[in-house]
């Protein structure tokens, strides 16, 4: 399944950060907790340059919680500083405020010797729906982004004042133009970084099964306990049909509906904590 997917917005927002990149003091990249590896933009490591970093993992309720520790053990040994982080919670704001103050030590000791007021400015970065907005609106104390559990919700770049010394800059969800690898599309595709309305979501949760079965059988297994998993993958995609009653008339799979409901169960994590990428071996 072959996925392209970089509207005209995308263009214009990279070309923002390479411009903006100069005016900000560090970068925060929210990358989704259940497939990190996937989630970075080689194009945006490039933008970013050598500007101080904070990722952020988001969903972290929704990952292995196994993976997503090896992760940040593999990115800290790298000298990256990474957090794990519910971002609607308010202990998620306090992390995030006292790691921005670690980032920008150096600088604020610069500016407060020479009694010099400074609005820190960070740029939010990150594939689409990986909850950038969330985490904006939460250190902000007011909705001032617009969120939504789809791709593409936000759509130009905005600043926003969080207090008077620090201002985010709010950018829409990037993707690249060419993604070469399709396990990679196919994984931003099963975590919604990837619209859906593009999409043939009834072959995308064909192979979102058939990625299961192969890496997380004992997850699909514990979410239908009925359903045989020693056919083929198509077997056991039909039987999971019929198990939920995703019948049309005549007795035959509702594959549209089927495809829908097997991705909303992945995303909303009634599959179990899941991560698609395989961190342990990203050393």
């Amino acid at each position: 399944m072959k996925i392209n997917w970089f509207p005209g917005h995308m263009k214009k927002t990279l070309a923002e950060m390479e411009m903006n990149i100069k005016k900000v003091d560090g970068v925060i990249y929210v990358l989704d907790s259940r497939a990190p590896l996937s989630c970075i933009n080689p194009q945006i490591d490039v933008i970013v340059q050598n500007k101080p970093v904070l990722y952020i993992l988001s969903k972290a309720d929704l990952s292995c919680e196994k993976s997503t520790k090896t992760f940040i053990r593999n990115m800290t040994k790298q000298g990256k500083t990474v957090l794990s982080l519910n971002l609607n919670t308010a202990a998620a704001k306090n992390e995030l405020i006292n790691s921005l103050t670690k980032m920008l030590k150096e600088k604020r000791q610069k500016f407060y010797k020479k009694e010099i007021t400074h609005v820190f400015k960070i740029m939010i970065i990150g594939v689409p729906n990986t909850g950038k907005s969330t985490l904006i609106n939460n250190l902000s104390f007011t909705k001032k982004a617009t969120t939504g559990d789809k791709a593409g919700v936000t759509k130009s770049t905005q600043w926003v004042k969080v207090n008077d010394e620090l201002a985010l800059l709010d950018t829409p969800g990037t993707l690249w133009p060419s993604m070469k690898d399709e396990m990679v599309s196919l994984k931003l595709a099963f975590i919604g970084s990837i619209k859906d309305d593009i999409l043939d979501t009834t072959e995308l949760g064909f192979e979102l099964i058939k990625f299961l079965i192969r890496n997380n059988l004992q997850e699909i297994q514990s979410r239908f306990p009925s359903v045989d998993f020693s056919g083929e993958p198509i077997e056991i995609y039909d039987a999971i049909g019929k198990a939920r009653g995703y019948l049309l008339r005549g007795g035959d799979i509702d594959y549209e509906r089927l495809g829908k409901a097997v991705l909303v169960d992945f995303r909303s994590g009634r599959m179990g904590r899941i991560t698609l990428d395989k961190v342990d071996e990203h050393e």
